[in-house]
């Protein structure tokens, strides 16, 4: 088969379509088949929840350009009981969760790990001290503690095994799906989490520890540990207590050697706006099908009859395609959760409705929040 390539404006090749390195449901790293994923529309129920109408006509206003956001439900949702909901047959393409599920826990692994939490947090910091350094206190007590904790916590993971069948949180993609125009306005954010931190007592002793090296192995010859001593000494009293007098005195102040530390990768969050003016009955139908559907899958529900315990809401893959292939020019999202949803059925400011009482136009915004962050190996494979 010829290698597929993304076309510029000017119908120049590119660089060939490729995927690259993603995780599947299990967190093990898989390789896409190089190729751009393929709208299947002959495995979902799509016709009642697309708009508008004309939004596959390549020739139309929206140039074959369209988003659908696939539907995945718990294994345990009531949901699947229904007739009228149905599974899709066959494969799907990898998802990318998040760590924690694409651990794929068993039911004992989820214990064992819980009672392990639960045996560090009964020790606490000191009989954890006691039990690896072999420091005064009582092995007696902290073993005990260990194991008390331990036992909790094993009790706790092993109750929410056995209420969820396992710790994987699974699910299954069901056939329903929303097929929309992509919005005129699709932004998304790249956001890292950096703060700053003092490094000086780090420093010091470093530079302490080499100018005493220096000494010990030039005989003193090449080494400063008197002026780099003295340096150390003044920041420090500058630092201390009253030393805000010291340095208006001297006009020398401490520098607290601050560096920017890495923390940690934000979750990406983004946004579709859609004004919807239905031009006939049928879309008018599909736009209220369009806003239930989001409505009922962004909500949990009960796991029983007691309601203490909920299943998680249904979470959603999001495709961005053009002419029935995926389209790779913009970004690829890992699997979301809909965090907010906006109904607004008075975008003019006045309520005006067809006969029969449908909205002359109807503006919705739904906010995403995505499950998995990313690393240079997602950045790679269009994320």
């Amino acid at each position: 088969m010829a290698s597929q390539f993304i076309q510029d404006s000017n119908n120049k090749q590119l660089s060939p379509a490729r995927g690259g390195s993603r995780l599947n449901a299990d967190g093990k790293n898989i390789q896409n088949t190089g190729m751009n994923t393929k709208f299947e529309s002959n495995k979902y129920n799509i016709t009642s929840t697309t708009y508008p109408e004309d939004l596959y006509d390549n020739k139309g206003v929206y140039g074959g350009n369209y988003v659908v956001f696939y539907i995945n439900v718990a294994d345990d949702s009531k949901l699947l009981a229904d007739k009228a909901v149905t599974v899709v047959d066959g494969d799907i393409p990898p998802r990318l969760r998040g760590d924690l599920i694409g651990q794929d826990l068993s039911k004992l692994e989820g214990g064992a790990a819980q009672a392990t939490q639960g045996a560090v947090a009964g020790v606490g910091l000191e009989g954890a001290k006691t039990l690896l350094t072999g420091g005064k206190g009582s092995w007696k007590d902290a073993g005990e503690k260990a194991l008390v904790g331990g036992a909790a916590g094993a009790v706790q993971g092993g109750t929410v095994a056995a209420a969820s069948g396992g710790m994987a949180r699974q699910q299954k993609r069901i056939t329903t799906a929303v097929a929309l125009h992509v919005p005129n306005q699709l932004n998304i954010r790249y956001s890292m989490d950096w703060a700053t931190d003092d490094t000086f007592a780090f420093q010091a002793a470093a530079m302490a520890n080499r100018e005493v090296a220096k000494a010990a192995t030039t005989g003193g010859a090449k080494s400063n540990l008197m002026g780099t001593a003295g340096s150390i000494l003044t920041s420090m009293a500058l630092q201390a207590p009253g030393g805000a007098a010291l340095s208006a005195a001297s006009g020398l102040a401490s520098n607290p050697k601050k560096e920017q530390i890495f923390k940690n990768v934000n979750f990406r969050e983004f946004t579709f706006d859609y004004q919807f003016s239905p031009r006939n009955a049928d879309e008018a139908d599909n736009v209220i099908k369009i806003i239930n559907t989001f409505k009922l899958h962004m909500h949990p529900e009960y796991k029983d009859l007691n309601n203490f315990v909920f299943i998680y809401p249904s979470e959603f893959d999001i495709y961005y395609y053009q002419g029935g292939v995926e389209n790779l020019n913009l970004h690829r999202h890992t699997s979301c959760v809909l965090k907010d949803l906006t109904v607004n059925y008075t975008p003019n400011g006045m309520f005006n409705t067809f006969e029969g009482g449908m909205p002359t136009q109807i503006n919705v915004t739904l906010s995403f929040l995505e499950l998995a962050i990313l690393t240079k190996a997602q950045i790679q494979d269009k994320f």
